[in-house]
């Protein structure tokens, strides 16, 4: 897997591909405040939608 990270204001951006080009997917982290991210994500396969989610992550206290 090859990807990126971009630092965006309060998010985290990441986009990946496979070597051979046919995964591929994206990915963005929000933090809301000091103990919790949003997250919402996408990825493919040969350019066709396999997956997407969103989650709430919380930092234990």
């Amino acid at each position: 897997m090859r990807g990126t990270f971009e630092i965006i204001g309060d998010s985290i951006i990441s986009f990946y591909t496979s070597e051979d080009g046919a995964y591929s997917g994206t990915e963005t982290l929000t933090q809301q405040d000091e103990a919790t991210y949003y997250n919402v994500g996408v990825s493919f396969h040969r350019g066709k939608k396999m997956s997407s989610w969103t989650a709430l992550l919380k930092a234990k206290k």
